[in-house]
Order: C-alpha cells, then sequence, then structure tokens
C-alpha cells in the first residue's frame, strides 16, 4: 500500500514514526497510541469561516507550521496519522504533503483495527521535545483549484471533477440539508469515498481500478492519443471527505487536486449552476 501502514508494521517501528491523532482532544485525553501527539480538526485544520470559502478553510498554514514545529516535525520526518477509522485522516495526510511533507502514511483501519489486533493503548499524554523543529515548508499550489478555476473547468469541460458526496447526495435524489446543494457541479462525475474502504483499510488495487475505471480509461485514451491528461479536481461538502478519495485515487497513480470550499463554497456564489441525475466521462 503506497499511502498506508498496519498496525502490525507500525507497532514493528514504532519509534520510527512520528504519530499524529486526529480524533481531537476528547478522545486523545481518554487513549491513544504511545508516542502520539493530538491534532484537531477545527483547531489545527481549519480556519475561520467567511462569507465564501465553504464550512472548512485551510488555516493559516504558518499556523499550521508552528503546531507541528511544537511535535519537532521537519520535511523530512516519517509520520503516521490516524483516526477512530479514517474520517479525518484524509484531511490531515493532504495538509501535510501540501505543505511539502512526504513521508506520510495512514494508519489501516485506524486506532480501531489497532485495538482489534491487540496493540497498546495509553492515557499518558506524548511529551513535546523540549526545543521545537524547523519546518521549511514549500505549499504546492498545484494540489488546490479555485471555485472560478472549477466554474471554468465545468463550462469548458477541461478537467475530470470528483463528487465524493455519498450517491444521493450528488445525484439530488435527496435535499441536501448540509449546504442546500441538492445536486452537483454540472459535468461532475461520483465517487464516494465511503464506497473505497473497508474496516481494514483501503480496498484492493483491483477493486479500487474498477472503482476508477472511467478515469483510468480516460487517462489511458488520451495516453494513446498522444494528447495532455485532463486534470482531476475533488470536491465533497467541506473539503474534508474529498481527501479520503484522493487518498484512494493516489494508491492507483491518479493525483488530484482539491477544491478545498467544495459545495458549502460553490452554494454562497449568487446563481450557482447544479445539475441532477448521474454524469459519465
Amino acid at each position: 500500500m503506497k499511502n498506508f501502514i498496519t498496525p502490525a508494521e507500525l507497532s514493528a517501528n514504532l519509534d520510527n514514526y512520528i504519530l499524529l491523532d486526529v480524533r481531537g482532544y476528547g478522545d486523545y485525553k481518554l487513549s491513544h497510541i504511545p508516542g502520539a501527539f493530538v491534532i484537531d480538526m477545527e483547531r489545527d485544520l481549519s480556519g475561520p469561516v467567511c462569507e465564501h470559502g465553504g464550512r472548512h478553510p485551510l488555516p493559516d498554514m504558518d499556523g499550521f507550521a508552528k503546531t507541528l514545529e511544537v511535535y519537532g516535525i521537519t520535511k523530512d520526518s516519517q509520520i503516521v496519522v490516524y483516526d477512530s477509522w479514517i474520517f479525518l485522516c484524509g484531511r490531515l495526510w493532504w495538509m501535510l504533503k501540501y505543505l511539502g511533507i512526504s513521508n506520510v502514511k495512514v494508519l489501516a483501519g485506524g486506532i480501531e483495527r489497532w485495538v482489534r489486533e491487540g496493540h497498546p493503548l495509553t492515557m499518558e499524554p506524548t511529551k513535546v521535545p523540549t526545543e521545537s523543529s524547523t519546518l521549511e515548508y514549500k505549499i504546492n499550489t498545484s494540489m488546490t483549484m479555485t471555485r472560478d478555476e472549477v466554474f471554468l473547468a465545468s463550462k469548458s469541460q477541461s478537467l475530470i471533477i470528483v463528487d465524493a458526496r455519498a450517491p444521493e447526495r450528488y445525484s439530488g435524489a435527496v435535499e441536501d440539508t448540509f449546504d442546500g446543494m441538492t445536486g452537483h457541479i454540472p459535468t461532475a462525475i461520483n465517487h464516494f469515498f465511503g464506497h473505497l474502504f473497508t474496516q481494514e483499510g483501503p480496498r484492493s488495487e483491483t477493486e479500487l481500478r474498477e472503482e476508477f475505471k472511467d478515469i483510468l480509461d480516460s487517462q489511458a485514451q488520451a495516453e494513446q492519443n498522444n494528447v495532455a491528461k485532463k486534470p482531476v479536481v475533488s470536491y465533497c461538502g467541506s473539503g474534508v471527505t474529498a481527501c479520503l478519495t484522493m487518498l484512494a485515487m493516489s494508491e492507483i497513480g491518479i493525483e488530484s487536486a482539491l477544491y478545498v470550499g467544495s459545495s458549502s463554497d460553490w452554494v454562497t456564489y449568487e446563481g450557482f449552476p447544479l445539475t441532477t441525475g448521474e454524469e459519465y466521462i
């Protein structure tokens, strides 16, 4: 697995990794994997909500980097991130990559699998290093796309737009009570993050290749015709679970940018276009 580590693999090499627990302070205080530091979705991985930008805009990246420095993280650190299962791991995995930290793994099956397989937990907070590290980060701007870029690409069909929400929200079969986006961005295809993982971790490479056959076929056709592949951009409700679909795609070599504001940003613009039903490449 390209982006994942199993509990057994982590347990055998625990001292080689810096662990980040993304479940938040409440769950961390109850118990966590020995050596883990806590990361909180609202405090560390999100910024203030404004008129535009969605429910979970990116935080100030200097501030996020300083939090990582307190934990001794540098751009060369080997990091493992975990959640109860996987829900918030994608956002943290993506944000670390966004800062240029390349050695990032997700704990397959999360802390729930860790416990099922008999590995220990602790209530003892991990002591931070006596001196902070220096994180010389460089933001990879190609990993995000703005609302305007997605809007124009939807019109020109110059991108493959992936909606990571549940099929009924994507299609408009049920009213979207989260963001008021009943339906999807025109031309978007649907790859629901919840279909891509089991309790043990990501689905097999064979299963993922079948799930994303539409994108893989499009890219193969572009290569055959000696033309550029269409870039991929993913969105969800607020830029959190789309990162899980991107994580799964990365397992089979499909790289995607993130529309951070996602549908909760899309609906804040007057006359935002929507389509219902299903669409295909």
